[in-house]
């Protein structure tokens, strides 16, 4: 096949859905299909992969990428490509695969976190921030045509299609995969002695680990709460420790940590490149996030046995519903976060999460999905020719 991958910057070291297009790429093009991806900027090469970068005008980042769409729109009418799969809102792409989640799931998640400041906010930036008008103009337009395919990376995404827009029909929810290191790889003990002994855990702690960049809306604030609570109703529990890896904006949350005397308790470690050292040290993850439309740390944990406690906002939480991890209403339930503490704090209740999680990792393996998306597109394909 002959497939087109769109997104405005081709740059992998920015994460999420740059990470995602590098690795469906090299892996589409390692299976023999022609593959070209089509960007406003790139800082990223294969050599078994066409990258496009189309010229970059306008003054305003609006203007931008509205030459960009116009661009694209162009180069699709006249090119002989077999899929056209976009991680933007582009109307005459074959797929429509927003990363983040739809443009109203977004501003609610947003109200969700601030409900008094947040709507103040908004209607001050609403009629100002003309990139987001766009794209949610796109969004409208692009989901309207049922000829496009939504592909969304969770089902909570599937949910924001229908009530937002009420669409169902050609939404297909695909779970992104993770490339992790084997569970069982032999360097894991040593790891997880390593660190643990470098952050001061004795054997017998129980280890929750956080991984994220923006720690207000993965809820380390609440994480922080939560573990007050747990060891204030058990004094045992002063023995687990959360660790907080990915940020190095840190020095408020470490505040509240020492305000709410588990500055002990609380570590944080700040940006690495040796995230699955971490991973190794721990024994639970949790991620408490407001908003999230899928969560890949919460893949590799389940990959790697580790149980999670997450939120239903969460996208991966739905993966975890069927005994892979606890999932509570809301961040702000801190209580209920505390109470799974407990629960997975317990090794031999921990165990039954942890097994569970290594008898559905094989959901979530990157070559399970690029299976599912070239499924995908030759259902399309075949769908056009019909």
């Amino acid at each position: 096949m002959k497939i087109a991958l769109i997104l405005e910057r081709m740059d992998p070291s920015r994460g999420g859905k740059e990470v995602y297009t590098a690795q469906l790429a090299s892996a589409l093009a390692q299976r023999g299909h022609r593959v070209s991806i089509l960007c406003q900027k790139a800082k990223w090469q294969d050599k078994a992969v066409e990258v496009v970068v189309l010229p970059r005008r306008g003054l305003l980042k609006v203007a931008r990428l509205k030459n960009f769409v116009a661009n694209v729109e162009a180069m699709i009418a006249r090119s002989g490509w077999d899929i056209t799969h976009a991680m933007l809102p582009i109307p005459c792409a074959d797929i429509y695969h927003p990363h983040g989640g739809t443009v109203p799931g977004a501003m609610q998640a947003r109200l969700r976190r601030n409900p008094i400041f947040g709507r103040a906010i908004q209607s001050v930036e609403k009629p100002l921030n003309f990139r987001r008008r766009l794209v949610g103009g796109l969004e409208t337009q692009v989901v309207g045509d049922p000829r496009v395919t939504c592909l969304c990376v969770s089902p909570m995404v599937a949910r924001e299609f229908e009530t937002y827009y009420g669409r169902s029909r050609g939404v297909r929810v695909i779970y992104n995969g993770v490339q992790t290191p084997p569970h069982d790889l032999s360097e894991r003990a040593q790891w997880r002695q390593e660190v643990r002994h470098n952050l001061g855990c004795d054997p017998g702690d129980t280890v929750f680990l956080t991984i994220a960049t923006n720690l207000a809306l993965k809820g380390v604030r609440e994480a922080i709460i939560a573990m007050a609570k747990r060891v204030a109703s058990d004094h045992s529990a002063r023995r687990n420790r959360l660790i907080v890896v990915g940020s190095d904006r840190y020095e408020g949350f470490q505040r509240q940590a020492q305000l709410r005397d588990v500055g002990q308790q609380v570590v944080f470690v700040g940006p690495t490149d040796q995230v699955f050292r971490y991973y190794a040290a721990a024994d639970v993850f949790i991620l408490l996030s407001w908003y999230d439309s899928c969560g890949l740390t919460l893949l590799e944990a389940t990959r790697w046995g580790i149980p999670s406690i997450t939120t239903r906002y969460a996208g991966a939480s739905d993966a975890l519903a069927d005994g892979a991890g606890i999932v509570v209403r809301s961040p702000g339930d801190t209580r209920a976060v505390a109470e799974a503490m407990a629960v997975l704090g317990d090794s031999s209740r921990r165990s039954q999460y942890a097994n569970r999680c290594l008898e559905i990792a094989e959901r979530f393996s990157h070559t399970r999905h690029v299976d599912q998306v070239l499924a995908l597109y030759e259902e399309i394909i075949r769908t056009r020719k019909a």
